[in-house]
């Protein structure tokens, strides 16, 4: 069985090329965004360590961050959406 990981992705970073390249990355590993510069969704563990290596050799900015939150299963049954939330999409290739 494949280790599943949930996680949120939030980023603020200047450059929009840098950030388009970004926000393509993560949709391409299934994630989905939910605000501009958030995005969740549910990944392979191994898909999760590629997706880092990718993201830890992006060439950022020194404001620009983004963090990389991972929910445990007892995080995850507590989490709670209000509102309408997008249809997932699996690994959309851009």
């Amino acid at each position: 069985m494949k280790q599943e990981r949930h996680l949120y992705v939030v980023y603020d970073i200047k450059e929009d090329a840098t950030r388009s390249r970004l926000a393509k990355r993560l949709a391409y590993y299934g994630l989905r965004r939910v605000q501009y510069s958030v995005f969740n969704g549910i990944v392979t563990l191994k898909d999760k360590e590629a997706m880092l290596k990718e993201i830890n050799a992006m060439d950022l900015g020194e404001w620009d961050k983004i963090h990389v939150i991972d929910l445990c299963e007892a995080c995850r049954k507590g989490v709670l959406i209000i509102g309408r939330m997008p249809d997932v999409k699996e690994h959309i290739i851009l």
